[in-house]
């Protein structure tokens, strides 16, 4: 079945993103002057600012890459939408603003936007701030932010919390700044900021210099706080969480190095409020002796069985030595319980965990492992960000895909986002590009809803971009991309695909991929424009590559596909193209082709295809001599 369309909102969210030049207008500062540097000014999708000395026309390569350090002469400007009268509520604005910052179009200029006269702004999720600075971002201080999430910011989590009004800082709820900083120029960790949030109930710092200080600081200053998320940070010492233990519901401590176990399972042990707890880690991660002993007695958590009588959600994947009869009485000792990790641990093969039929099996609890299909897209749903775990289970889901008879888009949607994350990961590629092909393979592509089947084109150039070289992943790329229904009916950038595969073309000497390279070039070549195909036919490698395949089917007197196809994409590249005729000739294309006409009389296929091209050459003639 194919998958709903987008709807109307997304359409029209997606529209103003892709159009904001076209919607929104540059307003000038409250000094009545700005200055773009020449580096800045361009001449296409103009727009005029008007300027104390005149105008200035500005593109949209200044919209999305200008920020305000760029502009000088008085207060920076800012972006408005053209109508006065537009005002978008606040679930809007937030859709707005998070698509802008996902199409990689958000800057310290088009963040200007959301002024709170026409936006609002509740809920602020930005997966990727690199493009931001402070002063971008102090248009926070318009809006009653109570969740704020920021990713990837260049700034300091310190310089963001001073971005915020002074409604937010007595009001935010949730803060998640995983993968930022604590560190200031002068290289020391600060974490002050955090103690002005007094009504923060969820923290999420995973990934930064936070250590045992900050801990100290958050549960003595937010007498709200009851989610922490403490993964892969530099906790190693968990003794502060003491004092908040009437209060603390879910805390996450994933791949966190703690010296001390006995001090660990004691504090543990005494967090009974929690409802959820991670304490998973990646296996083989730890490199000190002095941090081993944590994953091989875990199992003496589980054997106190009237601790954390709460609990909902228990994460234990990648711990060793788990002991089936101890994780068993665990189990039946917390009713609650309705998520289980196990990824990286033997003990998610045991029958009561993957065989519905046993009679121990409980069907309300879902586990994360590798026994099971329902097990691994547990795992693929919930640790999209974690590179070993998404690569254990696209290697894992391989191995199943095979048997899949009927289009599994809800399958597609879970590998996506860990290939989406993790694109200078290998073995995520590797494993990720091996599932899609399965995934969408022949048939079922045609069952699959176009909007899909573009994102994996999408992520499918990407991993052919970033391992040209590697000879099983190109491959793997070319299966997927060899298919009627994604060249025929999925909107996508071919000439970066076409691209792609011609390098591909050039790179190995492999009759499947030779086969599939130039089928697949032989259509794109056909859908791209005359500039475009000039742009590839221009190139005497690609020339070489295909006049040497369609000179080795003379030789061996073969009429096969890939010959069909090579003609076909020679056709296709130098129709109205001088430049690519140009090279066909200096690559010795006429003779070459000529032979063909003589080895392969009578072969209609070929000789149509032949005269096609010559046509094209002969009509190139005629116009350079005109």
């Amino acid at each position: 079945m194919f998958e709903s369309p987008k709807s109307l909102e997304e359409v029209c969210i997606d529209f103003i993103c892709e159009n904001v030049l076209a919607l929104c207008e540059l307003q000038p500062g409250d000094s009545g002057g700005i200055s773009v540097s020449s580096t800045d000014v361009a001449i296409d999708d103009p727009f005029r600012a008007s300027t104390s000395e005149g105008s200035v026309i500005i593109s949209s390569e200044t919209f999305t890459n200008c920020s305000v350090d760029n502009i000088s002469n008085g207060t920076a400007p800012r972006l408005s939408f053209k109508d006065p009268d537009v005002f978008l509520p606040a679930e809007i604005s937030e859709q707005l603003l998070a698509n802008l910052c996902e199409k990689k179009v958000l800057s310290d200029l088009t963040i200007t936007l959301f002024d709170a006269k026409t936006t609002r702004l509740r809920h602020v999720k930005l997966k990727d701030a690199s493009s931001l600075s402070t002063k971008g971002l102090k248009v926070l201080k318009q809006h009653k932010v109570i969740d704020l999430e920021v990713k990837g910011m260049k700034i300091t989590i310190n310089d963001l919390i001073s971005c915020l009004s002074e409604w937010s800082l007595l009001n935010l709820r949730s803060l998640s700044v995983a993968k930022g900083s604590f560190i200031d120029c002068s290289r020391v960790c600060v974490f002050l900021a955090l103690s002005k949030l007094r009504a923060l109930q969820t923290l999420n710092v995973s990934g930064t210099e936070f250590n045992k200080h900050g801990l100290e600081i958050v549960v003595e200053d937010l007498p709200s706080l009851e989610t922490l998320d403490i993964s892969c940070t530099r906790v190693d010492d968990i003794t502060p969480l003491r004092k908040c233990k009437d209060r603390l519901k879910s805390l996450a401590m994933y791949n966190l190095k703690i010296s001390g176990y006995a001090n660990l399972k004691s504090v543990l042990l005494e967090l009974n409020e929690l409802r959820h707890l991670d304490i998973s880690d990646e296996r083989d991660s730890y490199t000190f002796e002095m941090f081993a002993p944590i994953r091989s007695k875990i199992t003496d958590v589980l054997r106190t069985v009237n601790c954390m009588p709460y609990l909902t959600s228990l994460d234990i994947s990648g711990k060793d030595e788990i002991e089936v009869r101890d994780l068993k009485e665990f189990i039946k000792s917390h009713p609650y319980l309705e998520f289980l990790g196990l990824v990286h641990s033997d003990v998610c093969y045991d029958d009561s965990l993957a065989n519905p039929a046993n009679k121990d099996y409980r069907p309300n609890l879902m586990v994360s492992g590798m026994a099971t299909e329902t097990q691994i897209l547990e795992a693929l749903r919930r640790y999209p960000h974690r590179p070993v775990y998404v690569q254990k289970c696209l290697y894992n889901l391989f191995r199943l895909t095979p048997y899949f008879n009927e289009a599994r888009v809800d399958v597609i949607q879970l590998v996506l986002p860990g290939m989406r994350a993790h694109p200078d990961e290998f073995r995520v590629q590797m494993a990720a590009t091996a599932c899609l092909y399965n995934l969408t393979k022949g048939e079922l592509a045609m069952r699959i809803h176009p909007n899909i089947l573009k994102q994996i084109v999408d992520l499918t150039l990407v991993a052919m971009e970033s391992y040209p070289n590697h000879y099983q992943l190109q491959k793997n790329t070319l299966l997927t991309l060899c298919s009627d229904r994604i060249l025929q009916d999925v909107a996508f950038d071919k000439y970066r695909c076409a691209k792609l595969v011609m390098n591909c073309l050039s790179a190995f000497d492999d009759p499947s991929m030779n086969r599939m390279s130039v089928a697949i070039c032989s259509i794109l070549a056909a859908k791209i424009s005359t500039v475009e195909t000039s742009m590839l036919g221009a190139k005497p490698q690609y020339m070489s590559k295909l006049l040497s395949m369609v000179r080795s089917k003379i030789e061996s007197k073969s009429v096969d596909i890939t010959m069909r196809f090579t003609l076909s994409a020679l056709w296709n590249l130098t129709d109205e193209s001088a430049i690519t005729c140009k090279v066909f000739l200096e690559e010795g294309g006429m003779d070459l082709f000529l032979d063909v006409l003589e080895g392969f009389q009578g072969e209609s296929s070929v000789e149509t295809k032949v005269l096609g091209l010559l046509n094209n050459i002969a009509e190139q003639n005629v116009i350079a001599v005109c």
